[in-house]
């Protein structure tokens, strides 16, 4: 019996609700800790572990990396200050294993051929020792026969030739001819296993890259232990474990098993739960696992779960990304196609300044002919950035950049406001809503005198006759003229005055008429 297996804990040491294989690695590593006579808190301390990784792991709850096992086998050697026996090392790489086998069978095969390239290593290596030596004796030999050659010529020269014996010389020329064919069978045996070392590291990084391109490798449990695992947790109250377990799961379980998973959640544990665990799929994920995701998050309708996935991915979107985020959400098939609407208006409202927004925006529909409705966007470029009312200068900005369809966007939404109703029985007075008409000329004014130019060509620009109306009487209703004289201006150079529905709103009538004059009378 092994140094390790002596040291195993019994059956009723395994955590119930585990997986065999890896409750028995946990109570082998909880021998070998014991030995070194510290508490786990400061065992974590020492190796700049979390605690709960270092309890799951002792547990048998979680499969240890092989990196925490290595390092517990050396503070454990170096405490005793003498080595563990190599079967000792062996038999619990070997447990390990086996725990890998059933927890993760892709890594088990990594592992496996990692070990058998470590092996292959060490044959090479003998055969490079068993060449070198086989060299070393030839020479030897080959020296020895020059040696004897050269005293047999010298005896046969002297009187005493016939006391000269060649045999030994003849002894030694067998001797080196089977020392060449051995040196010729070594250095093919070293080929050999030269190729298989070059075959298995191939396969090795082949298998690394495949591996890479899926997940990163965490070695969790199988789904049905995690569960159990989870439900034995919250059975304790012992929420804090819990969430560590979610969090985990969230990142590391493989993309098709999260939104079955989500459900189960939901079921077992309630609402607050499944709400953290969208947002660690959403902030911890790769990108892509993220929108292939969204779907799940949709099927949970207008909830809690859904804001909490928004706001999570919404605080990930850049510019960088930005086009991905919003292309890969309106690919999604969902309930909704406003996915990718909301996530964009939840990251707008984040950034800053004008230009981060405007950057952002057009960084995310880059490529993108029409956008769509984009209400939720427009509104908060609009309504909801305290520093930029109304959206002007967001509006311009879109408007510089050649994005005059989405600017066209943030101005009906400016200008109807979110509580406008549009009904032919009112004017626009009546129908606008009250903060409409407060502070509109102000902050055009703001722009300054080239920006204003570049806002009155988009208003000229539209095709909504109601919000280019709507503009106007906003600003028919300031009481200096001159921006709304300048407004008309533009709409009339470009043959766009007639457009205006003056029925809406009697305001518009005679301040248009009074333009008229004034134009006239100049």
């Amino acid at each position: 019996m092994t140094e390790v297996a002596r040291r195993q804990g019994s059956s009723s040491e395994i955590e119930r609700g585990g997986v065999a294989e890896v409750a028995a690695l946990g109570n082998v590593l909880t021998g070998l800790f014991n030995r070194l006579g510290i508490n786990r808190t400061q065992y974590a301390h020492r190796v700049h572990l979390d605690k709960s990784a270092v309890s799951r792991y002792l547990s048998g709850r979680r499969l240890a990396p092989q990196e925490f096992v290595d390092r517990l086998v050396r503070e454990v050697e170096e405490h005793v200050g003498a080595p563990l026996q190599p079967e000792a090392k062996e038999a619990l790489r070997n447990q390990r294993l086996d725990a890998l086998r059933v927890c993760n069978p892709d890594e088990f095969q990594l592992e496996s051929l990692r070990g058998e390239l470590a092996r292959s290593r060490r044959d090479t290596q003998r055969a490079e020792r068993n060449i070198e030596a086989l060299h070393t004796l030839l020479e030897r030999k080959e020296d020895e026969v020059r040696r004897l050659a050269d005293d047999l010529t010298r005896l046969r020269l002297d009187r005493g030739a016939e006391r000269a014996d060649p045999a030994r010389t003849y002894d030694l020329l067998r001797e080196i001819a089977q020392l060449r064919e051995d040196l010729g069978d070594a250095e093919r045996l070293r080929s050999d296993a030269e190729r298989h070392r070059e075959d298995l590291r191939d396969r090795v990084l082949r298998l690394e890259e495949e591996l890479s391109r899926q997940r990163p490798s965490t070695g969790d449990v199988p789904l049905e232990a995690l569960k159990a695992q989870l439900v034995e947790l919250w059975e304790e109250e012992n929420f804090p474990e819990a969430s560590r377990d979610l969090t985990e799961a969230a990142w590391s379980r493989p993309p098709d098993e999260l939104g079955g998973f989500l459900d189960w959640v939901k079921e077992t544990a309630g609402l607050t739960p499944a709400v953290t665990f969208v947002a660690d799929v959403a902030r911890l994920r790769p990108l892509e696992d993220v929108l292939a995701f969204a779907p799940e998050v949709a099927w949970q309708g207008r909830s809690r779960i859904q804001e909490s996935w928004t706001s999570a991915v919404a605080a990930r979107v850049t510019s960088r990304n930005a086009a991905v985020v919003f292309q890969g959400l309106r690919k999604t098939e969902t309930r909704s196609d406003s996915e990718s609407d909301r996530v964009l208006a939840e990251a707008v409202s984040r950034v800053r300044s004008d230009a981060q927004a405007v950057a952002l925006v057009t960084a995310a529909l880059s490529g993108t002919a029409a956008p769509g409705p984009l209400k939720r966007v427009a509104a908060t470029l609009a309504w909801r950035r305290r520093a930029d009312r109304f959206g002007l200068r967001v509006a311009v900005g879109l408007a510089e950049a050649g994005r005059y369809d989405v600017a066209a966007l943030v101005l009906d939404a400016a200008c109807l406001g979110e509580t406008a109703v549009h009904n032919d029985d009112l004017t626009l007075e009546e129908s606008l809503p009250n903060e409409a008409f407060l502070g509109l000329s102000t902050a055009v004014r703001d722009l300054g005198d080239t920006r204003i130019g570049v806002l009155f060509d988009l208003v000229t620009w539209l095709d909504d006759t109601y919000v280019m109306t709507a503009f106007a009487v906003w600003l028919a209703h300031d009481d200096e003229p001159h921006l709304f004289d300048r407004l008309l201006a533009t709409m009339a150079d470009q043959g766009r005055l007639g457009v205006l529905d003056l029925r809406m709103s009697g305001t518009l009538r005679a301040g248009v008429r009074d333009w008229r004059r004034r134009s006239r009378g100049q």
